[in-house]
């Protein structure tokens, strides 16, 4: 049995993933009908804040399990508990993913990349090799990340954004290049 935390959208995409290995075998919950049930857990929610409330303060330590769409390809990584890779993403060879990140639809991170814990990656966005990603940290669909750079904990990367320079920490950047607001 998977038990899904989440009902939204990024749910949907969560499911879409499990359903052919698990099929009728996959539950839902949210705050509004919690209840503890014993399995697998995935907490199937696209905001990082809230996805670390519920990790943390919700469901605690229990079996996470790790979603890899078959369509994403995957070489040799490190990836860790309760973390997502969703469809026809592509991650290369060394790159570390922390626990509860969402590498999203079509995103591709190049070798030797590193993603804290409850990192998003929004779908198309390209981190190139060598890339540093702070935990809680949002990065907008189609942004690319230029090779080396770091970029700190609880970051907003906007859509499109094209980052060139290293980012500190709480930063909000978007644009080409990308500029600090």
């Amino acid at each position: 049995m998977i038990n899904i935390y989440g009902k939204g959208g990024h749910a949907k995409v969560v499911n879409s993933v499990l359903w052919n290995k698990h099929p009728n075998q996959i539950n839902f919950y949210d705050d509004e009908d919690f209840d503890l049930q014993e399995g697998n857990w995935v907490i199937a929610i696209g905001n990082n804040t809230n996805r670390k409330r519920v990790a943390e303060e919700v469901l605690g330590e229990i079996n996470y399990v790790t979603v890899i769409a078959e369509s994403a390809v995957v070489q040799n990584i490190e990836i860790g508990k309760g973390s997502q890779i969703l469809h026809n993403s592509t991650i290369q060879v060394g790159v570390q993913i922390g626990n509860h990140c969402i590498v999203n639809t079509a995103a591709s991170i190049d070798h030797d990349c590193i993603l804290g814990d409850f990192t998003f990656i929004g779908p198309n966005a390209t981190l190139c090799g060598g890339v540093r990603v702070g935990e809680g940290t949002f990065i907008g669909a189609g942004a690319t990340i230029l090779p080396y750079i770091r970029i700190g904990k609880n970051c907003t990367i906007g859509a499109g954004a094209v980052v060139t320079k290293d980012i500190e920490d709480g930063v909000t950047a978007y644009g080409n290049p990308a500029k600090i607001k």
